[in-house]
């Protein structure tokens, strides 16, 4: 009787046998192994920003200023610089550099800060546009409608938002985080922001309905875009 239990606890045959030894190219495999760098916080967001930088950067070294720009107050122009630049920079920062101790960026923290940021450039060009009597212009002095100004303005801001946009994907296209459609808008909104303070210097129009329409409009619809078309790209 104690010699048929022993028989069925005995494991089946193969299972008492020695494992194999690991094959020549396993061992080479294994030796030579390196440690993987790990991954800057800060790469993506640098890599990002200098993209981004170059067309404003270009169009400012080849482009005139705004005619009115030495009778506008230099605390107007010195603070709303700042203000568009913050918005472009924390916006852009929210949407590629995770939090210490993370991985991943937060798409809920990229979504609150860049929609925090839209709301402060809204409320200044509302109220806080500077004009110069004699200096500063409108659509009409130049022969246009409101709407042209508009859609001439917009379209420089999607051009300088799209490239931030692009260089933003191709940066996350590994690392794509949870909340893609938060994620893109943050990076609509940070390039919008670098096209509004582009034009800060160099839109000739300084009324309250063009910059408002026009230059926080097209962030704003810059950001709308990115939340648009982020989910569909990662899903390719």
């Amino acid at each position: 009787m104690a010699a048929s239990d022993a028989s069925q606890r005995r494991p089946p045959s193969g299972f008492d046998e020695s494992p194999p030894a690991p094959s020549p190219a396993l061992m080479a495999a294994v030796q030579a192994m390196k440690p993987v760098r790990m991954r800057s916080r800060f790469t993506a967001f640098a890599v990002v920003l200098a993209l981004g930088l170059i067309w404003p950067v270009v169009t400012l070294l080849v482009r005139p200023l705004r005619q009115d720009m030495p009778g506008l107050p230099r605390a107007w122009i010195i603070g709303g610089a700042i203000v568009w630049g913050a918005v472009f920079v924390v916006s852009l920062a929210a949407a590629l550099i995770p939090r210490r101790g993370d991985v991943l960026p937060g798409a809920g923290r990229a979504s609150r800060l860049s929609f925090v940021g839209m709301l402060i450039v809204f409320l200044l060009a509302l109220f806080f546009s500077a004009s110069v009597p004699g200096m500063s212009v409108s659509p009409a002095d130049r022969g246009w409608t409101l709407f042209d100004s508009c859609v001439h303005c917009i379209g420089y801001v999607f051009g300088v938002a799209g490239v931030c946009f692009v260089a933003g994907v191709l940066v996350l296209r590994r690392l794509m985080p949870v909340g893609t459609r938060r994620i893109g808008m943050a990076l609509g909104a940070a390039g919008g922001a670098l096209g509004g303070l582009a034009l800060h210097f160099i839109c000739p129009f300084a009324g309250t309905d063009h910059v408002v329409l026009a230059h926080v409009g097209g962030m704003v619809l810059a950001a709308a875009a990115g939340a648009a078309l982020l989910p569909s790209l990662v899903e390719r």
